[in-house]
């Protein structure tokens, strides 16, 4: 590892930084609105009979599904600031850009959820390192 350093200006910036003594409550609270935004958008697209039809819609349903559920299990059985941001980067957009318009009924929950997503992925401000 010294020799990284060297090479990228002798700093120990990549050290991992310390971790963090998580807000449990406030953390689960985020998990359950992640879980609840991921839950509706899954039911709003599977009522779009236009786009049923495509694979891809279906394979993000899918997606979602599966993040509902890791965000479900996160919440009940305890994670770690890793396993947080991990979830919080897995959540993509249903389109990326302008949506088209027999989609635009995702719009506002698309929104949501990564804004859901941009809340797990902060520090909030109750915590703090610890050890």
């Amino acid at each position: 590892m010294s020799w990284l350093r060297k090479v990228f200006g002798g700093k120990d910036d990549l050290a991992p930084s310390a971790p963090l003594d998580l807000d449990v409550e406030q953390r689960k609270e985020q998990l359950l609105r992640l879980e609840g935004v991921l839950d509706r958008l899954v039911e709003v697209m599977k009522d779009n009979q236009t786009r049923m039809a495509n694979p891809a819609w279906k394979e993000r349903m899918a997606e979602y599904r599966r993040l509902s559920g890791e965000s479900y299990r996160l919440r009940a059985g305890g994670f770690t600031r890793e396993q947080l941001l991990d979830l919080a980067f897995e959540i993509r957009p249903v389109f990326g850009g302008e949506l088209p318009e027999d989609v635009r009924v995702v719009e506002p929950l698309q929104t949501q959820l990564l804004e859901a997503a941009a809340e797990i992925q902060g520090v909030l401000p109750g915590e703090r390192p610890g050890g």
